[in-house]
């Protein structure tokens, strides 16, 4: 099922449902208010926010969370929400999520992505590989360029981009610098040619 949205928008936007995605060794179920119980114990260790700032989340602000991110796109319809509960294949049990907002950029879709997997399963290439299974099925839905913004000092999360094919730039914002897909950054390079 998709769901229309942009009424308000010139051009009125589809995105399509997100689907479950499985790679070698994790499960990605799509998003729903559903998880919160499962996850508050994933994201209680308040060591997961030393670089983006935050604290663990109570139940109901999960719930809430969830509720609100598991609707697929923004109100105007200009975003995409991509939203994944990462699961171990050989436990199902709930290790982190992985997630993307979807726009339009130059008339191609481009995906900021994002990552957290909860400190005891780090480390073991968890990130990478749910992040990259992420990063397979939004391009079987057009995504062509991603970017990520990483804490300059958060060395695992640099790692990981590095791993998917991603740059850092020189653009930096709230502290983070962005990470670009090569494919980005070559055309981006290709602009400012003389």
């Amino acid at each position: 099922m998709t769901t229309p949205v942009g009424p308000s928008m010139m051009l009125s936007v589809t995105w399509p449902d997100v689907d479950a995605v499985v790679t070698a060794r994790c499960g990605l179920a799509p998003l729903s208010p559903a998880h919160a119980e499962a996850m508050v114990s994933v994201l209680a260790e308040p060591g997961l926010y030393d670089f983006t700032g935050g604290e663990p989340p109570r139940l109901d602000q999960l719930r809430r969370r969830y509720r609100a991110q598991s609707v697929g796109h923004s109100a105007d319809g200009q975003q995409w929400w991509c939203n994944w509960i990462v699961t171990m294949l050989d436990s199902a049990r709930p290790v982190g999520y992985v997630q993307a907002t979807v726009e339009r950029s130059s008339g191609e879709l481009e995906a900021n992505i994002a990552w957290v997997i909860q400190p005891a399963d780090q480390g073991r290439g968890v990130a990478t590989e749910a992040a990259a299974g992420m990063m397979a099925w939004l391009a079987g839905h057009g995504v062509r360029h991603y970017a990520a913004y990483i804490h300059p000092e958060h060395a695992a999360s640099s790692r990981v981009a590095s791993k998917l094919g991603m740059r850092p730039t020189t653009v930096t914002h709230d502290g983070e610098v962005r990470w670009e897909s090569e494919d980005r950054l070559a055309a981006r390079h290709a602009e400012h040619r003389p």
